[in-house]
């Protein structure tokens, strides 16, 4: 249940002048559970026995609250933090989905977090937040919280790229949880993703006749002053828009994701550095949904991933990578059950000559609930990937098979293994 409490209660958030005008709400998610997890098969190299472990599901706690200005004026802000359940220590510490390399552990502001203003005009508002990709891919994932093993960001939004790094004789196809996505501050060495959060400027505009848009600015505060390297200066910066529509049981979106040098990192030209010039990076993502009934859901993305490497050797490859999701919702009474199957295709690459065939695979996931109240379920779930000899995924980087090592951090799994995940557990929400 959602407390909305004076500002007064959080004295300690807010100043004088603030809490004696807002209303602030307390939210979060409370998901934990318990699961065993391998990886067979792999290529080359060697998988992961059985192991158990505590995967915490993105938890979260959040302060949200709003402020009548008049004439139709609202302030507003969000403060949102991740919680691990499990503990401080090894496998929380994510900065996949994170473009200032934050934690994704215990810790504070590591989600979307933001001010602005809402109006007749729609809403504007600047913060560190999901891209209207990732809201998209959200919004279509039909697990609560499209989170957990069976997150349709197995697949969606997610490119393997080790492949490419390989034939290109710059590194090892290996899935590192810790390798960074296309917005992140990190070397990109073998998996990009374009499912992110990042510092940026929004605009969502009002609801026409089941319409509206949202588009954001990925501002270029990290651009390279001088040259680094070999002589090439990074200018970083990203576009992402989508259209919405919504009627009754309908519902379709649309998002383009545009990015600059995003990807490009911070090993510029550095010895052995996979990027030494230009990134470039468009996305499609169009989601659908459609209520069969009040118990009956079916959901459909399809992810269009192009983009442009500068690599330190064989120049400027291009890679292609298709994607998409199905997946169902069936209730009956107070039990659900969620089926969902997603796929990567095969990356195409041109401009750098070998064998980059092999390199898609597939995932489907079964999770059974009960829903004692409507905000606490008990689940359970089982997921497999299904790597293609290859290909490299993994779950979400925080939920990754390959364990923590000695002291944290995170492992490696090795081209062509299959990852698979049965776990129980709990969801609360407040």
């Amino acid at each position: 249940m959602q407390k909305k409490l004076i500002a007064l209660a959080v004295a300690g958030l807010a100043s004088a002048g603030a809490f004696a005008q807002s209303n602030v709400t307390i939210y979060g998610v409370a998901d934990g559970s318990f699961e065993s997890v391998s990886a067979n098969g792999a290529s080359s190299g060697t998988g992961y026995a059985s192991r158990t472990r505590i995967a915490t599901n993105s938890s979260l706690i959040g302060f949200k609250g709003t402020e009548d200005l008049g004439n139709g004026l609202k302030a507003m802000f969000q403060v949102e933090n991740q919680i691990s359940l499990d503990g401080p220590g090894a496998n929380n510490t994510n900065t996949t989905n994170n473009t200032n390399s934050q934690s994704m552990g215990n810790g504070w502001n590591t989600r979307d977090t933001f001010v602005g203003l809402s109006g007749g005009f729609g809403a504007v508002l600047a913060g560190y937040v999901s891209t209207p990709q990732r809201s998209t891919a959200a919004k279509y994932d039909l697990m609560p919280g499209a989170t957990g093993s069976g997150s349709s960001l197995n697949m969606i939004g997610r490119v393997n790229l080790g492949g490419v790094v390989q034939g290109a004789g710059l590194g090892t196809n290996t899935f590192a949880a810790s390798s960074g996505d296309l917005g992140g501050g990190q070397t990109l060495t073998n998996n990009g993703g374009t499912i992110f959060r990042s510092q940026a400027l929004v605009y969502v505009t009002p609801v026409f006749n089941g319409f509206n848009g949202v588009i954001a600015y990925v501002p270029n505060e990290n651009r390279d002053n001088t040259a680094t390297g070999t002589g090439y200066k990074r200018n970083q910066y990203g576009w992402n828009a989508a259209a919405n529509y919504a009627n009754g049981p309908i519902n379709v979106s649309l998002a383009y994701l545009k990015l600059n040098d995003i990807g490009a990192i911070s090993a510029i030209g550095g010895a052995g550095a996979p990027f030494s010039g230009d990134q470039n990076h468009t996305n499609w993502l169009l989601g659908a949904s459609y209520d069969l009934s009040p118990s009956t859901k079916v959901s459909f993305m399809y992810d269009n991933f192009k983009g442009k490497l500068g690599l330190s050797a064989g120049g400027e490859v291009e890679v292609k990578r298709n994607a998409f999701y199905l997946a169902g919702k069936q209730s009956f009474g107070a039990n659900e059950i969620v089926l969902a199957y997603m796929k990567n295709g095969d990356n195409k690459v041109s401009g750098l000559a070998g064998n980059f065939g092999n390199s898609g695979a597939q995932a489907w996931s079964l999770r059974l609930a009960h829903n004692f109240s409507k905000r606490t379920q008990a689940y359970a779930i089982y997921t497999q990937i299904k790597n293609e000899s290859n290909a490299v995924y993994d779950f979400n980087a925080i939920d990754s098979v390959a364990p923590a090592g000695t002291g944290g951090g995170f492992g490696t799994l090795n081209a062509g293994a299959d990852p698979r995940v049965l776990g129980v557990g709990v969801r609360h929400n407040f």
